[in-house]
């Protein structure tokens, strides 16, 4: 019974160490790891959306009551919601294209991580810009 017992402990133990390391032996990212970049990116800018709906709507209703007092300053309000309105849309672009269970060799499945993740960066790095600028628009 004794060792019974020792023989799955020690098989779970076995199962537990299976995983994928973080860095493997030639130093390159792991495939979990990177999926992981991945999703954190997005996950850091998803919440963004409603506060990025909500500027896009003041700056549309602002450029809207200006629109005969001072058109070109409603006009510059449009251009900045519209950015705004681009920078959504790339989000939503990129997750109906992400694929979370994409399949291939490991190295095709890297490369297509290491893409998203450029894909995903850009993402943020516009949805933020655009949320920023709104704002500071909508400020002055």
């Amino acid at each position: 019974m004794k060792n019974l017992i020792f023989l799955v402990t020690l098989l779970l133990f076995a199962a537990c160490g299976t995983g994928k390391k973080e860095t493997q032996a030639n130093g390159a990212i792991s495939v979990d790891s990177l999926k992981s970049e991945v999703l954190s990116i997005h996950d850091e800018v998803m919440p963004k959306m409603g506060e990025l709906r909500r500027a896009r709507k003041d700056l549309l209703f602002l450029a809207d009551s200006l629109m005969e007092t001072d058109a070109e300053r409603a006009a510059m309000l449009t251009t900045v919601a519209d950015e705004i309105d681009a920078a959504n849309e790339s989000m939503m672009q990129w997750m109906r294209a992400y694929e979370s269970e994409f399949e291939g060799t490991d190295e095709e499945i890297r490369q297509y991580l290491e893409d998203q993740k450029v894909a995903i960066q850009k993402v943020k790095d516009d949805m933020l810009g655009s949320l920023k600028k709104g704002k500071k628009v909508l400020e002055d």
